[in-house]
C-alpha cells in the first residue's frame, strides 16, 4: 500500500477504537461518576508525564519546556474568557431542596445539566474536549510523520491506538459527569475521534513546509500543558469540593496513572 493508504487505514482503526472507548461510559443510566472522573484525571497526568513530556524533551530538548506553560495558559484563558463559569458547583452535602428549587427556575433545556452540576454553563466538559482534541491532532500529525517508515509507522499506530481508548473513555466520563445527553456526548466523542485523520491530513499538507520533529515535539509539550490544567485545576479540585470516598477516588486516580505507565512500554518500542 502507498503511504496515504496505510495512513488512512491506521487513522480509520484509531477512529473506531476511540469511538468504542467513548461509548463505554455511556452504556446504561447517565449520571455523575466521580470514580470515572478521578480515573480520567489519572489518565491525563500519566499521559502528560509518561508520554508527552518525555517525547517532547527527546525531540526538542529543554526548549520544549516553556511550551508546557503555553498550553496551560491557553486552556486557562479559554476557560476564563470564553467558557465562562456562571455559578459555583455544589458539594455532595448540599441540600436537595435548594437544588430542586434552583433547577425549577432554570430554562427547560438546562434543568438536567443544572441538577447534575449546579451550573448552566459547564467548563470542564468543553475544556476536556478542547484539550484532548488538540492532543489528538498532534497524534495524527505524528502518525503521518512516522508512516513514512513502515515498521515505525506500525509501532506509532499501536501506541496511539492504545492511548485513544482510555482517552475517549475519559472524555465521555467527564461529559457524563457534566450532565451532557448521551447523544451529545457521542457526537462530541465522534468529533474528538476524527482529530486523528485531521492531524494526519495536516501532516500531508505541511510536510514540505515545516520541520516535522520539532513541530511535533513543541506541540506535544503545549498539549501536555492542557492536560495538566484539566487534571490539576479542574477535575481534582472539583472532586475535593464534592467529597466522596477518599480510598475509592484515590484508587481510581492511581489506576488511571498506572494504565498510562503500562502503556509507556508500547511507546518505548519506537
Amino acid at each position: 500500500m502507498s503511504q496515504v493508504q496505510t495512513l488512512s487505514a491506521y487513522a480509520g482503526a484509531i477512529l473506531v477504537g476511540a469511538l468504542f472507548g467513548g461509548a463505554l461510559p455511556l452504556v446504561g443510566r447517565i449520571q455523575r461518576n466521580d470514580a470515572g472522573l478521578s480515573f480520567s484525571a489519572g489518565v491525563m497526568l500519566g499521559a502528560a508525564f509518561f508520554h508527552m513530556l518525555p517525547e517532547a524533551a527527546e525531540g526538542a530538548g529543554l526548549s520544549a519546556i516553556p511550551f508546557v506553560l503555553v498550553g496551560f495558559l491557553f486552556l486557562f484563558l479559554l476557560e476564563r474568557f470564553v467558557l465562562v463559569h456562571v455559578c459555583a458547583e455544589p458539594g455532595p452535602r448540599a441540600a436537595r431542596a435548594p437544588d430542586l428549587a434552583l433547577a425549577s427556575h432554570s430554562p427547560p433545556g438546562h434543568q438536567h445539566a443544572h441538577a447534575a452540576t449546579g451550573c448552566d454553563v459547564h467548563t470542564i466538559g468543553l475544556a476536556a474536549f478542547v484539550g484532548l482534541s488538540l492532543h489528538t491532532i498532534v497524534d495524527g500529525f505524528a502518525l503521518g510523520a512516522a508512516s513514512s517508515e513502515r515498521a515505525l509507522g506500525f509501532l506509532v499506530f499501536l501506541a496511539i491506538l492504545a492511548h485513544k481508548v482510555p482517552s475517549s473513555f475519559s472524555l465521555s466520563s467527564i461529559l457524563r459527569a457534566e450532565g451532557y445527553s448521551r447523544r451529545r456526548s457521542l457526537l462530541m466523542n465522534a468529533a474528538f475521534a476524527t482529530m486523528v485523520p485531521i492531524g494526519a491530513g495536516l501532516y500531508l499538507a505541511l510536510r514540505g513546509l515545516v520541520h516535522t520533529e520539532s513541530f511535533t515535539s513543541l506541540a506535544l509539550a503545549a498539549s501536555s500543558g492542557t492536560f495538566l490544567h484539566l487534571a490539576l485545576s479542574d477535575i481534582i479540585p472539583d472532586l475535593h469540593r464534592r467529597g466522596g470516598s477518599k480510598l475509592r477516588l484515590t484508587g481510581a486516580l492511581l489506576l488511571g496513572v498506572g494504565v498510562m505507565w503500562l502503556l509507556r512500554l508500547v511507546n518505548h518500542q519506537h
